[in-house]
């Protein structure tokens, strides 16, 4: 639209500029144009400080809102048709990711995990959502992190009629623009996201691998480290191929530090588990390095 812009637009706009200010105080933040926008608003990554330098690691998207609304994943266009992409992607995520809520009048950045989402798909009966809502500061106070609740949209065709209210939490940290100029409260503030963001990074790794265990933040003190991990395992009535893959893998890293170690009652103990697995169907170094340890653990004594 030239030479004007949607006035409702712009508590948005300003919400972006201070959040990027606060956010670049800890963390490389590369704004996403709007061509490019798919639902994060910065790419970031946190800094750590080594000598003189600054050095990223630790990659995480971020989207940022202007008000503590429920944020809605799903629906249904315009046009009548399921946003099914945008619950399977977020259900799929390959980096963490947070939701940043900017008070402008208190000129702070709330940051929140959304660990929770490891919970569609798996809870309830394993349903896919017609739609879910994401709702900030839920539960209150120190209330205990749940799978939320589902309750029944108008039934339409071709879709679910489920809507899951998913809470969030709340605020991991909260952050005031003074706080992000201050170097021990920029450090703190890093210190806190790490742990939150390493918890996401091995869920996200976890569920690449198939193995349906996943952690989240119980209790949610903001500005506080977690105390309380909550753990949930998912699985059916067969083992998923991803499953054994990827135990495959570990298997044979773990035979090959026993070999290593000539710890041959231990490669032994292994050898019955071994029967439930094709060996035959993987990749030679895996294939090889089991049979070489099994081989090791089986030699008879030298006299």
């Amino acid at each position: 639209m030239y030479s004007q812009r949607y006035e409702r637009f712009r508590k948005g706009d300003r919400a972006e500029y201070l959040a990027q200010y606060i956010l670049s105080a800890f963390s490389v933040c590369v704004p996403v144009p709007r061509q490019e926008d798919v639902g994060n608003d910065f790419h970031c990554s946190l800094l750590r400080k080594v000598d003189e330098n600054l050095r990223p690691y630790l990659a995480f998207n971020i989207q940022i809102k202007s008000s503590y609304d429920p944020i809605t994943i799903g629906g249904v266009t315009k046009g009548g048709a399921w946003r099914r992409h945008e619950i399977e992607q977020f259900c799929a995520l390959e980096s963490p990711f947070l939701i940043g809520v900017v008070d402008i009048d208190e000129q702070r950045l709330d940051l929140y995990s959304t660990a929770s989402r490891y919970f569609v798909g798996l809870w309830k009966g394993g349903i896919i959502p017609r739609q879910i809502e994401l709702v900030p500061n839920l539960p209150a106070g120190e209330g205990h992190l749940g799978d939320g609740t589902t309750d029944r949209l108008e039934a339409a065709p071709g879709m679910p009629a489920e809507r899951w209210k998913l809470p969030i939490g709340q605020p991991i940290v909260k952050i005031k623009i003074a706080e992000s100029d201050d170097e021990q409260k920029r450090e703190e503030i890093k210190g806190l996201l790490e742990i939150y963001l390493r918890l996401d990074q091995q869920n996200i790794v976890l569920a690449r691998l198939g193995l349906g265990y996943f952690e989240w933040p119980l209790i949610i003190r903001s500005n506080a480290p977690p105390r309380e991990i909550g753990v949930g395992l998912a699985y059916g009535s067969t083992p998923n191929p991803l499953q054994l893959d990827g135990m495959m893998k570990m298997i044979a890293s773990l035979l090959a530090s026993y070999h290593a170690g000539q710890q041959k009652d231990k490669i032994l103990s292994w050898i019955p588990v071994l029967q439930q697995f094709n060996l035959d169907g993987a990749n030679s170094i895996i294939r090889d390095t089991i049979a070489k340890a099994v081989a090791y653990a089986k030699e008879s004594p030298e006299t």
